[in-house]
């Protein structure tokens, strides 16, 4: 009975550290964030915090600015993810295919390289793949342009088109290392018995692979559209600045303005609240999908 009392004191010493660090940097936070959702405070206005109720959330539940930025976010997320989801599965066969028939040396170290490259992507910072694609979609001196022999202002004209495929270019080597995982661990067995009755590759990949990783393709589609949604933030604001207009305003950078760029953290407040509340929805419905899987 001491023991296990002391047992439990000592277990709670050494947690507490960890319990302090959890309130301070994300319990606190979040308390903080809805009370300050009841205010209205403006330092360019005033210094006082003004209580007004609901008022933030009645704002937020009528304002044409919000509304439009959830269906841009929505706009966004939709089109990146199946880009990335489409893609990645192509590209993933086809690495998977080249793994398991490669039998000579080249083959090994072929396959070593076009591996080694497709990750450079996805571990390059967003800051830099932002600046990359804007200097890629450059009118004047952009490779792209020189390509086309055209001088098209992408992030101008076709500005959600444009971080689309900047965003889809740094994700989708994620994407496919999750799919060429889930088809590596098909029993090759089973494929070499559908090679012996015949059956074409379109064949295999539609009635074999496609099934097997069902379960994988609805999570990392699932978990991207989370991802998507609710951390588009950098490469917008590195390349269109949510512009031109409000065209390409997605939600993580309405909070981002509303606090910074109007000063209105109240209703700043508000909006990531709304955000927290989404965030959890989408976390929900892909707890559940990870269920039925």
């Amino acid at each position: 009975m001491i023991r296990s009392k002391s047992k439990r004191k000592a277990g709670l010493i050494l947690t507490l550290p960890s319990f302090i660090m959890v309130f301070a940097f994300l319990i606190y936070p979040i308390i903080y964030l809805l009370r300050m959702s009841f205010y209205d405070f403006s330092p360019l206005r005033s210094l006082e915090n003004i209580f007004v109720g609901f008022e933030n959330y009645k704002w937020l539940l009528h304002s044409d600015i919000v509304s439009h930025s959830l269906l841009v976010t929505l706009e966004f997320t939709i089109i990146s993810v199946a880009i990335e989801v489409v893609l990645g599965l192509l590209v993933a066969t086809l690495m998977a295919k080249l793994l398991l028939d490669g039998r000579t040396l080249f083959d090994r170290i072929f396959c070593s390289i076009i591996n080694g490259s497709f990750i450079l992507p996805f571990a390059t910072p967003a800051i830099s793949a932002a600046v990359s694609w804007k200097m890629l979609l450059q009118p004047f001196f952009g490779p792209v342009d020189a390509l086309l022999n055209n001088q098209i202002a992408w992030f101008s004209e076709y500005p959600l088109f444009s971080i689309i495929i900047a965003d889809a270019w740094k994700m989708i080597p994620m994407v496919m290392f999750l799919f060429l995982a889930g088809i590596l661990s098909i029993d090759q067995a089973q494929f070499e018995a559908a090679k012996i009755d015949g059956a074409t590759a379109f064949q295999e990949f539609i009635y074999l692979t496609l099934p097997s990783i069902k379960p994988v393709l609805g999570v990392t589609t699932a978990f991207r559209a989370v991802d998507a949604f609710t951390k588009v933030f950098d490469i917008v604001y590195m390349t269109t600045g949510g512009g031109p207009g409000n065209d390409t305003q997605v939600f993580p950078l309405l909070i981002w303005k509303t606090a910074f760029d109007h000063l209105r953290f109240g209703q700043a407040s508000t909006l990531a609240v709304a955000g927290i509340f989404i965030s959890l929805l989408l976390s929900g419905i892909l707890l559940l999908i990870r269920r039925k899987a």
